[in-house]
């Protein structure tokens, strides 16, 4: 049996179903997804090594992926796409921000 649940794509992790349309504008400030974002736990630290590193890289090397580049700018509060040597990133549980995408589109959050 197919679900959603269990289908990993960069579709998965579309941010329109949760954001809502005002105005005629997207709301982003108030996305409920992004909000329960910020709320997540740290699970761990992520340090630029050997030069500078684009976040796309970054994704891919703290999950595998670089459709996560999004959600570690937001979760560390900046707009960066290049980091220094030596700089210091917050990062979310992988499992958590799933969950999380699970629970928003069951309505369960």
């Amino acid at each position: 049996m197919f679900t959603m649940r269990t289908y990993q794509s960069e579709e998965t992790y579309d941010l329109a179903k949760f954001i809502n349309f005002v105005d005629d504008v997207y709301d982003v400030i108030n996305c409920p997804f992004l909000l329960k974002l910020r709320e997540l736990p740290t699970n761990r630290y992520y340090y630029v090594s050997q030069g500078y590193k684009d976040i796309d890289m970054i994704s891919q090397d703290a999950y595998g992926t670089p459709f996560f580049a999004f959600f570690i700018q937001y979760y560390n509060d900046t707009d960066k796409i290049v980091f220094d040597e030596n700089e210091r990133l917050l990062l979310f549980s992988k499992e958590d921000l799933i969950e999380l995408f699970h629970q928003m589109s069951a309505g369960e959050v």
